[in-house]
């Protein structure tokens, strides 16, 4: 108990060091295959602050003190060590990966079991890769873990799954051409749906109607790096898909959306300004990979309006909002004429009960008086 206390009591006081430019330029070449000096940081702001947030929540719990020794120097060793494997197209197992890593200086075996190795590994493939490996910080818990049996291609290949191909017929209702108004500021004011970026690559587009969110990974400049690498670790077919839609989403070419982008993004771009201009109309058939996430998303984006502040604002069919607004304005002139009315007929009912009052003292007054008094008695 009081081990666990002075534990607690440590992890508190510990202090978090931002990782270095330097030491992250270092990184950034390992992962992207390329030279130090041809990365520039500036265009990996998202990334860097993605790198940063990992090593922070690393340092204020148990993790940290598990993985000792680790620095960036270690993550770099180890992705270097699958690129070296992968490049020649060769699959890459972790019992050989951790062979390969026991023989260099900065994985000793004495210091590096093999499930201190593995967590190591599942650290760097994190990091990399913007996946939720062994991640217990994930968003949404959809933590997933390598084993030994697989291949790390297979395995990152199982994440990213093709829809089983229906009937030449029935794909047929997959092949339109997806709306130029299909894209995020115009999902938010229809449908309700707010956007919580996520760092996990496999949960783009995860949408979750009860919240009324929509899940959206922000790294597509990093994404995109991966697309240019040496080695294909995440399927080019994925990458591309994933820049269509974004591209789709977020248009550059839109005002709107690039008000929303720097208001709620502030500082940071997130990648967002992208490296691929729009490819102009595209089909919910040209997508494989994230085709059930996207129809779902515009088949949510296609419902009527849920609240009445939505139902104001959606004019996708102009007939339908003008005959909308005509029904509301005859509805507005009714009720106006009907409270006219009623008010009239409130104030002429008035009059009359006023008059009648008048003409009933009138009469009284001409009965109480006696002719005499009223001088029509002629002497």
């Amino acid at each position: 108990m009081v081990d666990n206390q002075i534990a607690t009591s440590i992890r508190k006081r510990r202090k978090f060091t931002k990782p270095s430019s330097s030491a992250v330029r270092a990184v950034l070449s390992a992962f992207l295959t390329v030279p130090e000096d041809e990365v520039q940081l500036e265009s990996f702001a998202s990334y860097q602050g993605y790198y940063t947030k990992i090593w922070f929540a690393l340092a204020q719990g148990e993790q940290l003190e598990n993985l000792q020794p680790l620095t960036d120097e270690h993550i770099r060793i180890i992705v270097e060590e699958i690129t070296k494997v992968s490049m020649d197209g060769s699959a890459c197992h972790r019992p050989v990966l951790r062979e390969a890593l026991w023989k260099e200086p900065h994985f000793p075996a004495s210091s590096n079991s093999i499930d201190q190795l593995n967590r190591k590994i599942e650290l760097s493939l994190r990091l990399w890769l913007v996946l939720s490996i062994r991640d217990g910080y994930a968003s949404t818990k959809k933590s997933i873990a390598w084993d030994d049996t697989t291949s790390l291609q297979d395995f990152i290949t199982k994440q990213f799954r093709k829809p089983k191909l229906l009937s030449p017929l029935n794909e047929k209702i997959f092949d339109f051409v997806l709306p130029d108004n299909f894209t995020v500021i115009k999902v938010r004011r229809y449908s309700g749906i707010e956007i919580e970026w996520t760092s996990s690559f496999s949960e783009h587009l995860d949408l979750n109607r009860e919240n009324r969110t929509l899940k959206v990974f922000r790294m597509k400049h990093y994404v995109y790096g991966l697309r240019k690498s040496k080695i294909e670790m995440i399927p080019n077919e994925v990458i591309d898909e994933y820049i269509k839609t974004m591209n789709l989403l977020f248009p550059s070419s839109d005002p709107k959306t690039q008000k929303f982008l720097r208001k709620r993004l502030k500082k940071q771009s997130f990648g967002m300004e992208g490296p691929v201009g729009y490819p102009g109309p595209l089909y919910l058939s040209d997508f494989h990979f994230w085709r059930d996430r996207l129809s779902t998303l515009y088949a949510e984006f296609c419902q009527p309006p849920p609240s009445m502040t939505q139902l104001f604002n959606d004019r996708r069919n102009v007939l339908q909002w003008y005959t909308f607004w005509f029904a509301v304005l005859i509805v507005g002139l009714t009720l106006v004429f009907g409270i006219i009315s009623s008010v009239t007929a409130g104030l002429s009912t008035k009059f009359a009960y006023e008059a009648l009052l008048l003409a009933r003292e009138a009469a009284d007054s001409s009965r109480a008086c006696p002719p005499v008094a009223c001088g029509l008695v002629k002497m």
